[in-house]
């Protein structure tokens, strides 16, 4: 799938930054370069007022009364000249810059709040006059000092000052923007590279290819994913080979009696064989070998579907043990194996279904007597704990490989110790779907040359009957 560079993650992100940092900058710097206007003209005023105070202070000093003193008669009538420098400083004596004579920002008032001269009307409010700065000479108020209503205008300096310390904010806020930009860029690549991987480790998966090794480890939540993935589709991988494989054996299996069937078949119709109660029974074998292989696959995808519902009832698992054993005795007599069963623990009634967990019993059983030489013995133990049911089965066998251990529970998996011959290769993975949907475990232990023991674990209580006993309690 192609797409146009502005529809890239990549391209969202980085404008996002970039707007993000140009909208925060933007309203840090409007703040900044109002506050600095609004303190730099507090600053001049200030300075603006003493100067006015103090040639208000000499003027009284040389003429021992403000009556004479007006706006016309000051040296700096119309403003100040003090402005400040690149760096902030006001003038060096004999610097500064000519009076102005356009606006003037400040009135004098005699001692009783007055002003002194004639002033344009509306120049200065009864507010402002009340709020006037009194000058003092000789600790006696001799006039006042008032704000008028006339803004001050600045001087060429103070206005390059001004105009310069705007134009810092602004580049300021592009070389942020700037490096928001960069910084996108970074981010956006740190984050669409593990992405990128992922996605090309999707296509992969689709076209079937076999999962590869992590580049490097990351501890971060991509790390996570990346992981959780690769882990996905090594088990997916794995289930497909398991497939492939299941319909290999499961092909081999059906085609070896039918082999066998229709060759005899085909025999008795030319007339090579005649039909003998033998080969009939011979018939009827295979044919019910590829029942019970149907019979199994059909159960397996039950338990696949999730469609296994167990018919649960009170019985002695015990007692179910020992009838399939004995079921076993006409085999073992035929086999000359010796074939024992013990039981301890009180006898009780576990929730179980009776039918599945003697098929278990019998596939167990199966196996055994098919890798058990003649003169060898086979034990059946059942007990009974507080919590649990443990049924074992141990044979005196070949035993199996350790390296088949692991995959004895697999489907039609084809170790040769792990499988009994001419069954359907099913059975340990039914006898372990089984366990398991009683809420059950089961578990195998061989040695070659000595023998194998499977056994597997029952709880005496279901979930279910749990909850009944604690709502019996209860009320």
């Amino acid at each position: 799938m192609t797409r146009s560079w502005w529809q890239t993650l990549a391209f969202k992100l980085t404008v996002a930054f970039a707007f993000v940092a140009l909208l925060a900058l933007g309203t840090v710097g409007l703040i900044s370069s109002l506050s600095t206007r609004s303190e730099f003209n507090s600053f001049i005023n200030e300075r603006t007022r003493e100067d006015l105070i103090s040639q208000v202070q000499s003027y009284v000093q040389q003429n021992g009364t403000v009556q004479g003193f007006s706006q016309r008669g000051r040296t700096r009538d119309r403003g100040p000249t003090t402005s400040l420098d690149t760096n902030g400083r006001g003038p060096r004596p004999g610097q500064g810059s000519a009076p102005r004579r356009d606006v003037d920002p400040f009135v004098v008032l005699d001692a009783q709040r007055q002003p002194l001269g004639t002033l344009p009307d509306g120049a200065v409010t009864s507010t402002q006059q009340a709020n006037a700065f009194p000058v003092s000479v000789n600790g006696r108020v001799v006039a006042y000092v008032a704000e008028s209503n006339f803004a001050m205008t600045l001087d060429p300096r103070s206005q390059q000052f001004l105009q310069r310390t705007t134009n810092a904010i602004l580049w300021a806020m592009l070389a942020a923007v700037v490096a928001a930009v960069l910084m996108g860029l970074l981010v956006a690549r740190a984050l669409l590279g593990p992405l990128r991987e992922l996605l090309e480790r999707i296509h992969a998966m689709r076209r079937g290819e076999a999962p590869t090794a992590l580049a490097r480890a990351r501890n971060d939540e991509f790390g996570e994913v990346l992981t959780a993935f690769h882990d996905m589709h090594a088990s997916v991988a794995l289930n497909q080979q398991a497939r492939r494989q299941l319909t290999a054996n499961i092909a081999h299996d059906l085609n070896t009696p039918l082999s066998v069937m229709s060759g005899t078949l085909e025999a008795i119709l030319d007339g090579t064989f005649k039909p003998t109660n033998e080969r009939l029974a011979r018939l009827l074998r295979e044919s019910r070998h590829m029942s019970d292989l149907v019979n199994d696959l059909r159960f397996l995808a039950l338990v696949d579907a999730g469609e296994l519902h167990l018919q649960r009832s009170n019985a002695n698992v015990a007692e179910l043990v020992r009838e399939a054993t004995d079921s076993f005795s006409e085999r073992a007599a035929h086999s000359d194996v010796t074939l024992s069963f013990g039981a301890s623990g009180p006898d009780v009634d576990v929730p179980v279904d009776a039918r599945r967990v003697t098929q278990v019993v019998h596939n167990l059983l199966s196996n055994a007597f098919a890798h058990t030489p003649r003169g060898g013995r086979v034990e059946v133990r059942a007990r009974t704990s507080p919590s649990t049911v443990q049924v074992s089965v141990s044979d005196t066998g070949s035993g199996i490989a350790a390296q088949h251990l692991p995959f004895v529970f697999d489907r039609l998996y084809r170790g040769d110790e792990a499988r009994s011959e001419g069954g359907s290769g099913l059975g340990l993975s039914i006898c372990k779907s089984i366990v398991e949907a009683h809420g059950g475990e089961i578990s195998i232990a061989s040695e070659v040359g000595r023998g194998t023991t499977v056994a597997f674990t029952l709880p005496r209580r279901d979930s279910l009957t749990e909850r009944r006993e604690e709502g019996q309690q209860a009320t």
